[in-house]
């Protein structure tokens, strides 16, 4: 588990250094909520998300902090589970 500001930095660190297929799955400390992060290309992230939002969707690697801040606001901790796609 890591603090969210920490947790920020490591998961835009392991994002850039996975390759196509593999995925990161955020929950928060209660495992109410999380967020699927399935590495598409190189610049494409497809997301699941459930929390308070339900929903998929594409994104740009540049806008996944603004996504990680709406979906964990209040959250302290949040753990971090990499899975490979090979």
């Amino acid at each position: 588990m890591l603090g969210k500001a920490t947790a920020t930095q490591e998961v835009m660190r392991r994002l850039r250094k996975m390759q196509a297929g593999d995925s990161l799955e955020l929950l928060t400390w209660k495992k109410d909520r999380s967020l699927l992060l399935f590495k598409q290309s190189k610049d494409e992230i497809v997301v699941y998300e459930r929390g308070f939002v339900e929903d998929e969707y594409r994104i740009k690697f540049g806008k996944l902090k603004k996504l990680l801040k709406r979906e964990f606001p209040r959250s302290h901790k949040i753990r971090i589970k990499a899975e490979s796609g090979k």
